[in-house]
């Protein structure tokens, strides 16, 4: 599908609702007017009746909640084209395993602010990648959310520092009387995946009555492993047959040896089946051995949340709240097996060692790639526990509304592994002769004294105080004037300590971070929201924050909301965002990382490697920096609301990002790129020793194989981005029932961003990292007890790179087509005090895509998800 023709349907999907509505003459009748009960909605201090403001809000009921079919938030959150990246804690190679999280604008996680009935939560232990910062959702049990609110715009003058990109309230049920109780269990059709969960729901006392509302809530989750034999595409490594390469490990049973002398790789001595050896079109020997289908893919998870919410009207105009939440969350997963470290050049096997084999050096050193798989699996298990505990007071004197509350929660985090090598105690056994890594298989005394266990420990603490006072009609300029003011005060500290042995580079292949940070946070704000002439309200917000490491910041709001009609809403506004560098970007001690894949040109041409061979794995080691500069962003965003009728809604809401002094790792891409260009950067990277007999082999090769690039925080430049949210709802009565349509379209027209300071920022969409738009179309029926609907997820075509700056001059970089799946729901509640859900996740179960380039699968490889839920009502 080419560029113009995406563009065309993806504005077509966006629009699709509407114009079904548009062209439907059937009369909507207006319910009789009713009394409606001012509330706070995310992105104001300020209580309102109507939702649709100045700001564009997406606000998704338990209800719709319940028909995307998730089993977590992360999960219902992924069905919102708002949502724009994330990840859901079941990757065990993340710094951050069992955790969940998610982007918005593109702009990732540590961008958005995260609140628990408007306040906030502290971060958790681990931050992802090393540095971002963030919230974890798996801490919140679903079956506790009443309701999910989603700002997409930058609230800095509301809620301070994070909210840059947008924020996300999770509302939880208030003021229930009953015991409910709620089960799902939820399976892959191929057979794993086995997810059940189990909540307990009971409300004592009624507030009008009893003067006093207590709200329990215990949730029990627990996930199955994904197994690799299960799944088509995850069944074999080699990935020939559509377009990829063989990906069957080289360092396993037995392995594969190089020769630094002849530049020549082989295969290890008693390479036999189901091990095959391989010879690739250089003429190097490989032996090649696939993956086992019992290897589990993915971690064993298990989640048990208890949440107390009470209220107590202390007299008429005060009453007293308060909320307690423990949780708990395992993640345990078997890691791959571990292998011994020889391709640095202090690491060759030299002639005087005990395991050196002559026969097969010749005297030159000897680098091996092999597994101690003798050892078996390493075992991994990371337990976080998270604490919450609020309090305080809400009441009204006269016109005025005031609240006050103080908060702490902490997350306490603990990874253990078993299994992993000791450095020194593998290059011994190379010295002494102990372990022979040419040996097809060595005795249980020869590979138990390298192994060892490892731990890291972290915690995450928030502390907070805040007052506000509000008065939504505190006088009249042309029309009613609503003021809030208040204060907070903030304390966070977050330490990150890793094992003592990875601290001292001592265990095989293992990076490790590492951090230990505080800061104070002191803010008073002010907001107003004027009606200076009939049909037009103007909100206005100013936020002073006074942080301990970085001084003052000022960040001012103006939004406006017009309605010429009632039916047309114009809605605008502009606003700055503050963000300090996180606590690890600035405190992070030295950490070892694997990069993911990189071209190192420099001896790619020479060796005759093209873009699809030129990959290489080195060790990055990266460096905090506490001279960053804060991040500093303006977002203005303008739009349309277009509701004639109670049953159909159109909105399209245009967004525009530009943060100067972005903070990231340097680019390593970048990095070696202009390695002999830019001044400084040749020390960043970290090279072996020439080898004089591969150069004589290949003319032109000048540099050694690529070791280390040491890659330092920065403040890379400017990042823009722009982009549009189109949404169309429309209901009507059909055949005795009431059908529905819902589109959400998020479409981005840029993201350009800057990769040192002083560059102009480049365009980064229509990667597969980061696709130009995102839609999702929903479809529902209800007549009687039975409710029904469709949803279509669908994501755009992409160019089969990560990044466009990446393509090569005269490259020709091909597309991947756009992705859709179904889902699909069906509802019954005609038994009495029960409601059933049942459905199917991808039911066609597509094909997910697979990028040459990247050499992996784009789009999951899990295939259909069934599930069946069960809520019953008691009294």
């Amino acid at each position: 599908m080419n560029d113009s023709l995406g563009k065309r349907r993806a504005w077509a999907l966006g629009v699709v609702a509407a114009a079904a509505a548009l062209t439907c003459t059937a009369s909507l009748a207006d319910e009789a007017p009713k009394q409606l009960e001012r509330v706070v909605i995310v992105g104001s201090n300020l209580k309102r009746i109507d939702a649709e403001g100045p700001s564009p809000i997406q606000i998704y009921k338990r209800a719709d909640i319940e028909a995307t079919g998730a089993t977590t938030l992360v999960d219902a959150l992924f069905t919102m084209s708002s949502t724009t990246g994330g990840f859901d804690g079941t990757n065990s190679n993340s710094f951050a395993p069992g955790a969940a999280a998610v982007s918005l604008r593109g702009m990732g996680e540590k961008n958005v602010l995260v609140l628990l009935n408007g306040r906030r939560l502290a971060n958790y232990g681990f931050a992802q990648g090393t540095d971002s910062t963030f919230v974890d959702l798996n801490s919140l049990p679903l079956s506790a959310i009443d309701e999910i609110q989603v700002l997409r715009d930058g609230a800095s003058a509301i809620y301070g520092s994070d909210a840059v990109a947008g924020v996300i309230n999770f509302v939880t049920r208030r003021d229930f009387q009953g015991l409910e109780m709620g089960a799902k269990y939820s399976q892959n059709t191929a057979g794993d995946l086995k997810t059940g969960s189990a909540n307990l729901t009971a409300g004592f006392g009624d507030l009008g009555r009893d003067r006093f509302n207590l709200l329990a809530t215990l949730d029990l989750y627990q996930r199955g492993a994904k197994v690799a034999g299960k799944h088509e595409f995850t069944r074999t490594n080699d990935l020939r047959s559509i377009g990829g390469q063989d990906n069957r490990s080289t360092n396993l049973n037995p392995g594969s040896y190089y020769n630094v002398g002849t530049g020549e790789r082989h295969a290890m001595p008693g390479c036999v089946a189901p091990s095959v050896v391989q010879v690739d079109d250089r003429g190097d020997e490989y032996c090649r051995t696939d993956v086992d289908p019992a290897t589990k893919l993915s971690p064993n998870l298990k989640r048990a949340t208890g949440i107390l919410v009470g209220t107590f009207d202390l007299s008429k105009d005060t009453q007293l709240f308060g909320e307690l939440s423990l949780n708990r969350n395992k993640t345990d997963w078997a890691e791959g097996y571990q292998s011994i470290e020889t391709y640095q050049a202090d690491r060759y096997i030299q002639s005087d060692w005990g395991s050196y084999r002559a026969e097969l050096g010749g005297g030159a050193p000897l680098m091996v790639f092999r597994s101690v798989y003798e050892a078996g699996r390493s075992q991994s298990k990371a337990v976080s526990d998270n604490s919450r505990l609020l309090a305080g007071a809400r009441g009204s004197f006269g016109n005025y509304d005031w609240e006050a509350a103080a908060s702490h929660s902490t997350n306490t985090l603990s990874l253990a592994q078993d299994g992993v090598l000791k450095r020194d105690a593998v290059t011994q056994a190379l010295k002494t002769g102990s372990y022979d890594p040419f040996a097809l298989k060595n005795p249980e005394s020869a590979w138990r004294p390298l192994l060892t266990s490892v731990e890291r420990n972290a915690k995450s603490k928030l502390s907070t105080l805040d007052a506000k006072v509000s008065n939504p009609e505190a006088f009249r300029l042309g029309g009613p004037v609503g003021i809030a003011a208040g204060v907070q005060f903030m304390s966070e500290s977050m330490s990150d300590t890793p094992d003592a042995q990875i601290q001292a580079h001592n265990i095989e292949n293992y990076g490790g971070t590492g951090s230990d940070g505080s800061r104070r946070v002191s803010s008073g704000f002010v907001e107003m929201s004027l009606q200076p002439i009939k049909k037009l309200e103007v909100q206005l917000a100013l936020r002073s924050d006074h942080y301990s490491d970085f001084g003052n910041t000022v960040n001012p709001k103006v939004a406006v909301a017009f309605r010429p009609t009632d039916s047309l809403l114009l809605r605008g506004g502009y606003n700055t965002a503050f963000k300090a560098p996180t606590l690890p970007q600035m405190h992070m001690a030295q950490t070892t990382a694997y990069s993911s894949g990189v071209a190192d040109w420099v001896r790619c041409r020479p060796l005759g490697l093209g873009p699809d061979k030129c990959h290489y794995y080195p060790k990055m080691l990266l460096v905090s920096n506490t001279e960053l500069k804060p991040e500093k962003t303006k977002i203005a965003t303008f739009g349309a609301v277009f509701n004639p009728t109670r049953d159909l809604l159109l909105s399209l809401d245009y967004y525009r990002l530009e943060q100067r002094d972005a903070i990231q790792l340097l680019d390593g891409q970048y990095l070696l790129d202009h390695e002999f260009d830019t001044p400084g950067f040749d020390k960043l990277v970290i090279r072996d020793p020439r080898n004089p007999v591969l150069e004589a082999r290949y003319p032109g090769l000048r540099h050694g194989r690529l070791n280390t690039i040491v890659t330092p925080f920065i403040n890379v430049g400017r990042v823009k981005t722009d982009g549009a949210d189109i949404e169309g709802r429309y209901a009507f009565d059909l055949a005795g029932g009431r059908f529905s349509v819902r589109n959400e379209l998020n479409y981005q027209f840029h993201f350009k961003q800057s990769d040192v300071q002083d560059q102009d920022p480049t365009e980064r969409l229509d990667s597969y990292y980061r696709p130009k738009w995102r839609n999702v179309l929903s479809l529902g029926y209800e007549r009687g007890a039975w409710a029904g609907s469709l949803r279509a997820n669908t994501s755009a075509s992409v160019l089969n790179i990560d990044d466009p700056t990446h393509i090569l001059d005269g490259q020709e970089v091909d597309r991947l087509p756009s992705y859709t799946t179904l889902d699909f729901n069906v509802r019954y509640k005609g038994f009495k005090n029960m409601v059933v859900n049942a459905g199917i996740t991808n039911f066609t179960d597509k094909r997910p895509r697979f990028s040459t380039q990247y050499g992996s699968f784009l789009d999951g490889t899990d295939g259909p998800n069934a599930y069946v839920s069960v809520r019953y009502t008691f009294y």
